[in-house]
């Protein structure tokens, strides 16, 4: 008779969603079931499947998800970091832990213009034309302001200025619309959770957006490559 549920490793318990929150929710307040998911979607976690279709999660899968939520919260370091330190667990290595990056580090803090243009040595001429395309806005400037004024350090390399950027800035303001769309109408319900089961949305849609952008320009580059 088959077992009631898939890939059962070694008879380990097995966890429902509601469970898995009741686990990990006093440590990590803004864990949702979307969030589970999301992670699933993204490979971080592979729950196992009752013969219904129900997800199941083992005690492994539980401290594997505390990694992912641990270096999320504390180190600010993307998935694909993350999922690269998996990997390199699953295969049977020790690697260490991957640390905050310097971008993280400036995470919450505020800056003068002359503390941004010293910091990250971006041009008079740049940091003006960024600032009429709305890149930057009045001092303090925020950690964001001080990545963007390093990636258009870096574009200028290539004789791409700020002032070529135009589309770039129209598109993300689309984007931004269609979150604010979707989180508005839960941040007006006012609910305990409201603002960060929005920020939780928000970050979701995001990465999907960037998701789609990253693969629809790596297309272009395997053409340009091959």
């Amino acid at each position: 008779m088959e077992s009631a549920v898939r890939s059962i490793q070694h008879n380990q318990k097995l966890y429902t969603i509601g469970q898995v929150l009741a686990v990990l929710k006093p440590e990590f307040g803004e864990l949702s079931p979307s969030k589970l998911r999301f992670l699933e979607d993204q490979g971080l976690i592979t729950p196992d499947r009752t013969e219904a279709g129900y997800r199941k999660y083992s005690e492994n899968q539980i401290e594997r998800l505390r990694i992912v939520l641990t270096l999320q919260r504390d180190q600010y370091l993307p998935l694909k970091v993350i999922r690269d330190h998996l990997d390199e667990l699953d295969a049977g290595r020790e690697p260490l832990l991957p640390v905050a990056s310097a971008a993280s580090l400036r995470k919450g803090q505020r800056f003068s213009t002359n503390q941004l243009k010293a910091e990250t040595g971006i041009s008079d001429q740049a940091f003006r034309e960024g600032s009429e395309l709305g890149l930057f806005a009045a001092q303090p400037h925020s950690s964001h302001e001080v990545e963007i004024a390093f990636a258009l350090v870096g574009l200028e390399q290539f004789g791409i200025q700020p002032r070529h950027l135009r589309g770039l800035k129209s598109a993300t303001e689309r984007e931004v619309g269609i979150i604010t769309g979707v989180t508005e109408p839960i941040i007006r319900k006012k609910a305990l959770d409201s603002q960060a089961r929005a920020g939780h949305i928000a970050r979701e849609i995001a990465e999907r957006f960037g998701a789609i952008r990253s693969h629809l320009i790596s297309e272009v580059i395997d053409e340009i490559e091959s």
